[in-house]
């Protein structure tokens, strides 16, 4: 089917209460394995892609090799932009054929933030794309940027009621609860309790960023609170080397390179079909992009 616009998707995962993965990108071998995953599984998807990599490839092949894959499924693919401050890649990603973009001005001071993504959300809604936004500051490195964890702060909760207030129709809303980007040190510190304040009065869905080394039992949490979209980019990343060193181990004399293609892909398959399968969106594709 076309590519679809995540924010129907996260409205009815929001109300049903499962979470759809949002998976980082690599290159074409890697959003065929993300989509092939959920067509599996008859799963609604997110494919997302960083800055780094639309400056590596450009946006049209990108937007080439997941609408191509989006049209040879019936399930409802999304292709959405992940951090980014920059609104000309925003742009050039909308005239590309992006269904969502996400603007993060979580560096700025709050009232340079809603203006920033106030000024964002104007171009996707005029688009008919959705927006993501984020308040906070969510630990460890998500590409260029970085976060130190004793820099890190938890989003604040009259803020958050505010800035949403201004972007009412925003497709997801990422405030920093305490989870992080990248392999975590120690124990996720998740501030369920702020989770749970900023649902009880914000009804838009929320991004839970940070996926990677969260246990079940805390994606479950967090899903059942309102987390409808559920970021996977570090772990997908490493299954993308992995799964080519894994060939290598097994094979040190391979000199034809389809089987080590071929490796990376089963390994982040493998990945995206269990998390799918944890967040429970598994056979939610055929009303997943209706209206709620």
């Amino acid at each position: 089917m076309p590519l679809v616009t995540m924010g129907p998707m996260l409205k009815r995962a929001q109300k049903e209460r499962y979470g759809i993965a949002a998976f980082n990108m690599i290159d074409y071998n890697s959003v065929r394995s993300i989509v092939d995953g959920a067509t599996a599984l008859n799963a609604p998807i997110i494919v997302q892609v960083s800055t780094k990599t639309i400056k590596h490839w450009g946006y049209k092949p990108i937007a080439g090799w997941v609408r191509q894959l989006a049209g040879d499924t019936a399930v409802p693919v999304a292709l959405h932009l992940d951090h980014c401050s920059d609104l000309n890649i925003i742009k050039g990603c909308i005239d590309a054929g992006w269904t969502s973009v996400m603007f993060d001005g979580s560096s700025l001071p709050f009232a340079e933030n809603v203006k920033k993504s106030r000024e964002a959300y104007d171009i996707a809604t005029a688009a008919g794309v959705g927006l993501e936004a984020e308040i906070g500051a969510i630990g460890g490195v998500e590409d260029d940027k970085f976060v130190a964890e004793d820099k890190s702060i938890l989003a604040n909760f009259d803020e958050c009621v505010a800035f949403c207030k201004e972007m009412p129709k925003l497709a997801v809303f990422a405030p920093a609860i305490g989870t992080a980007h990248g392999f975590y040190a120690g124990e996720p510190k998740i501030a369920y309790d702020l989770l749970d304040r900023i649902t009880s009065v914000v009804d838009i869905p929320i991004a839970l960023h940070g996926g990677t080394g969260l246990s079940e039992e805390q994606f479950h949490r967090c899903i059942g609170s309102g987390c409808a979209k559920v970021n996977i980019s570090t772990m997908h990343k490493h299954r993308f080397i992995e799964g080519f060193l894994n060939v290598r181990q097994q094979k040190p004399k391979e000199a034809e390179p389809l089987p080590f293609i071929k490796g990376q892909y089963e390994a982040m398959l493998g990945d995206v079909r269990d998390m799918i399968r944890i967040f429970g969106s598994e056979g939610r594709a055929p009303h997943a992009a209706g209206a709620v």
